[in-house]
């Protein structure tokens, strides 16, 4: 059997600002019930849910596609710098395009570490702050000089339970 397209419901919610949710609800459980209401705003969440899934489902397929064509753009350009190489040629003009030359990038240079160890030992390592450790120490009571934890409150938020669905 295979499996339906889930049911896309409409709100109002989905495109409210937050002056209007109270006055949306309001109106929702007038018309309804609670438990309807309740259920619209789940659907609301559901429906922005798929919208963000739909979203990252065609940037993944675009940035597919866009390194797809620029894998063939350098395909493209190394096939005609070696066309222009074999024919002998560094350079044509064009009627459009004022010319076309064959172009040598630098060799680019990376390092290559075949022993971590043997790095450190000749010095080539850093200290970096261990943060966690810090706000662990600061939670046992521990004076820390240079930090301090710093507490933010968020406004609340909805939780949905979907034990039912």
């Amino acid at each position: 059997m295979s499996k339906l397209p889930k049911q896309n419901y409409e709100t109002r919610l989905e495109t409210a600002n937050i002056e209007n949710v109270s006055a949306i609800l309001d109106a929702k459980l007038e018309a309804t019930s609670p438990q309807a209401t309740v259920d619209y705003m789940s659907f609301t969440v559901d429906n922005i849910d798929s919208a963000i899934a739909r979203m990252k489902d065609a940037k993944k397929e675009l940035d597919s596609l866009i390194k797809m064509h620029e894998k063939q753009k350098e395909i493209i350009k190394a096939g005609c710098a070696e066309w222009l190489t074999s024919a002998g040629v560094e350079k044509l003009n064009g009627d459009i395009v004022s010319s076309v030359s064959i172009y040598s990038p630098k060799p680019k240079e990376t390092l290559k570490v075949t022993s971590d160890e043997a790095l450190i030992n000749q010095g080539y390592f850093k200290t970096v702050v261990d943060k966690t450790a810090a706000k662990n120490a600061i939670k046992d009571g521990v004076d820390v000089d240079g930090a301090e934890i710093e507490i933010l409150h968020e406004s609340d938020t909805l939780k949905i339970n979907k034990r039912r669905v």
